[in-house]
């Protein structure tokens, strides 16, 4: 049910983006009935591609390709790491969900421009501008607070590990995890070749 409700807003909202973009529609449209799950921690979206362009509801039945997206790509989705996008899981149609997932992270959402159709240029440039400077004081204040936080968690404790160990850290597990997969590999390709040479 939320998943359903949830999904009840993110298409209409998608699909108003996607008016401003007839380039990604384009491409989409390459892809007309054919259908994607977005899993997200508790929610998932179910969405088909229309002959438009545009994004429908679909059910479970229709799926074409599925992301999963588990809280840490999430996490470094939303810090701006956009290598992140690389480490989302995908299944299915591989085309479909290159071509879904890179015009879903190029939507850019022109506010200005929409709600100056209701209120006019002058006061949705105002009010455009006071957001964007609340949201740039908000956010320089939670950083502010936040590395505060980390710094006395860091030398009073030693709880917390600095953000370049862990960035590193995320780094090395994927190395470690993708050179596991191309020795998994190169040790299938081998074994098969012993077995049809003996």
């Amino acid at each position: 049910m939320l998943t359903a409700i949830h999904g009840r807003v993110l298409v209409p909202l998608l699909n108003h983006l996607l008016d401003a973009a007839p380039a990604a529609r384009h491409k989409l449209s390459t892809h007309a009935g054919k259908s994607v799950a977005i899993h997200l921690p508790l929610v998932v979206f179910n969405l088909r591609v229309d002959s438009d362009g545009y994004m429908q509801l679909a059910t479970d039945a229709e799926i074409d390709a599925t992301f999963h997206l588990n809280p840490l790509i999430l996490a470094r989705i939303a810090m701006g790491d956009k290598t992140a996008t690389h480490r989302i899981n995908i299944t299915g149609d591989t085309q479909l969900a290159a071509d879904v997932g890179n015009t879903l992270m190029e939507l850019d959402w022109d506010a200005e421009a929409d709600l100056a159709r209701h209120i006019g240029d002058g006061a949705a440039h105002q009010l455009v501008n006071i957001v964007r400077n609340l949201i740039k004081w908000k956010r320089a204040n939670v950083v502010t607070s936040a590395l505060m936080l980390v710094e006395y968690a860091h030398e009073e404790s030693g709880m917390i590990i600095k953000r370049k160990p862990l960035q590193q850290f995320i780094i090395d597990v994927d190395t470690v995890r993708d050179d596991t997969a191309r020795l998994a590999k190169r040790l299938d390709i081998l074994t098969h070749h012993l077995k049809s040479n003996s």
